[in-house]
């Protein structure tokens, strides 16, 4: 069996669940006097050499990213909250 996939069309109706899905959340409110973090013995990951990613791959996230410079995805700390 071929099927044959718009590519392009599924990234659009990704983008669009995920949209919805992030409004949502935005809705959701926390409770009160309950912290929201995991505490775990080992805090930072061991770097290693870099690999080589999916064609295409760096190029999907910033077209995701509502604020890019360049390579770079501007991001402001705790704007999401």
């Amino acid at each position: 069996m071929n099927l044959k996939v718009d590519e392009n069309k599924v990234r659009l109706e990704a983008k669009h669940i995920l949209d919805k899905f992030a409004k949502v959340l935005e809705k959701v409110e926390k409770e009160e006097g309950k912290d929201s973090y995991i505490d775990r013995e080992e805090f930072f990951r061991e770097e290693k050499d870099g690999y080589i990613s999916e064609k295409g791959f760096k190029e999907r996230i910033l077209e995701n990213a509502p604020h890019k410079d360049d390579d770079f995805i501007i991001a402001e700390k705790g704007s999401w909250k």
